[in-house]
């Protein structure tokens, strides 16, 4: 007999003694059965033995998987008996963790915007030797999940997308330096976080006329001639911090960190907090300045904390770095629990912060979509204009001020500690750790 004929009966006897056996295990009075099939599209064309490995679930085996090495034509069918109590166990097992999609955090309509830009440029590329840039207003942790978004959306539209951030110390100065580069390099897009919402004007304007994509995240400069601002409604998140401080502290007075004074995201979050707190038991006495210095933010808390004594409740920080910087004040003054913080953002310290039970809430940005749709956006732009993206994205757009209908709001993430391993898993699903 030709020796693959005589290994294709090995096999199959081998298969056959297996489920006699299984059949003998069940003994005569077995449960009813189903039958499931397994295709395998391989089979050994070598003088092998043909092994067969049995999982057991229950108290019968339920899956063979066989072993081959040299792809044939042929497909080999195995069938296998799976007692009905095997399959009623699967049926009543515990419930896998919910879908990605199913995560209350999962902004779907950011996601459904990304595919509507993909789905108009399909098959349309960007003019040539085009590139683009993406402007923060500091460099922090706050800032990898937009950078994690950036990284992809050049890779998926293949295109460069230059991620920077001013160092110096006039971040301002500097920032403004960065955009005429930009601007003067010939960049066919730029997006940037505003430091001033005013001082960035004469450059937007001269980049417009010159056909520059101008676009803002994050911070706004508000009344400019930038195409579109992606991010949250920083007003809508102050109230929502101070809905948060309400709900968990209750009556006293708060003291506030911020960053920038000139920061549109920093002026609207405080009249945010401010308009909620109006006619209630609770008050932000003062908002501290730090120039974006952590070690800033670090010394005004601690200074809060001897100033109003017993009378300070808590704080409301709005920067991502004054968090941490805020907790670190609490632990040293061994007040944890007593003094209570609502804080903006959910960088790894920040998280940390909550874990140890310092911070009772975090007020969290889609950070991540700063970048990602920044990409995709000015991509968009590139080819269709900006009039033609507008009319995409409108769906997904809000009014803005006097500016009319060019935020695409990202939204907002209010943390607590019973929906924080939520949290966590929908930034697991996307592969980033904070934002």
């Amino acid at each position: 007999m030709h020796s693959r004929s005589i290994l294709k009966a090995i096999g199959l006897f081998v298969v056959a003694a297996v489920l006699i056996a299984i059949a003998a295990a069940c003994g005569a009075a077995a449960p009813q059965t189903v039958v499931q099939t397994v295709e395998v599209v391989k089979e050994v064309e070598v003088e092998k033995v043909v092994t067969v490995e049995v999982e057991k679930e229950v108290e019968v085996e339920k899956v063979v998987t066989v072993e081959v090495e040299k792809e044939v034509e042929k497909v080999v069918t195995v069938e296998v008996m799976v007692t009905q109590e095997a399959a009623e166990a699967e049926a009543d097992a515990p419930a896998e963790a919910a879908a990605p999609e199913d995560n209350p955090y999962r902004p779907s309509n950011l996601f459904e915007a990304a595919e509507a830009l993909k789905a108009a440029t399909e098959g349309q590329s960007p003019p040539a030797g085009a590139k683009f840039a993406f402007l923060t207003n500091n460099m922090s942790p706050f800032w990898t999940a937009a950078q994690i978004g950036v990284a992809r959306a050049s890779s998926e539209l293949n295109v460069p997308i230059a991620f920077q951030a001013p160092t110096a110390s006039d971040l301002l100065s500097q920032q403004l330096s960065m955009l005429e580069t930009f601007v003067n390099d010939g960049y066919t897009g730029v997006t940037f976080s505003a430091i001033d919402r005013q001082a960035p004007a004469p450059i937007i304007e001269k980049a417009v006329e010159q056909g520059t994509i101008m676009l803002t995240m994050d911070s706004d400069a508000t009344g400019s001639k930038r195409a579109i601002y992606i991010g949250m409604s920083d007003y809508d998140a102050g109230r929502a911090a101070a809905e948060a401080a309400l709900e968990i502290i209750g009556t006293g007075k708060v003291v506030g960190l911020v960053g920038f004074a000139t920061a549109q995201n920093a002026q609207d979050r405080i009249q945010g907090v401010n308009d909620v707190f109006e006619g209630t038991d609770m008050e932000l006495v003062e908002v501290l300045i730090d120039d974006v210095k952590p070690e800033v933010a670090l010394s005004n808390a601690q200074t809060a904390i001897q100033k109003y004594g017993d009378e300070l409740a808590g704080f409301i920080t709005f920067y991502s770095y004054d968090g941490p910087a805020a907790c670190q004040a609490i632990k040293q003054a061994d007040k944890i629990g007593t003094l209570k913080l609502v804080a903006f953002d959910a960088e790894p310290e920040t998280q940390a912060c909550m874990e140890e039970g310092v911070v009772q809430a975090m007020i969290g940005q889609r950070v991540y979509f700063y970048g990602y749709l920044s990409g995709y956006v000015m991509y968009t732009m590139s080819i269709l204009g900006q009039e033609e993206t507008m009319k995409i994205l409108d769906p997904y757009l809000d009014e803005f001020g006097e500016d009319g209908k060019i935020r695409l709001n990202t939204g907002i993430d209010v943390i607590k500690a019973d929906t924080f391993d939520q949290y966590k898993a929908y930034l697991e699903s996307i592969g980033i750790a904070s934002q």
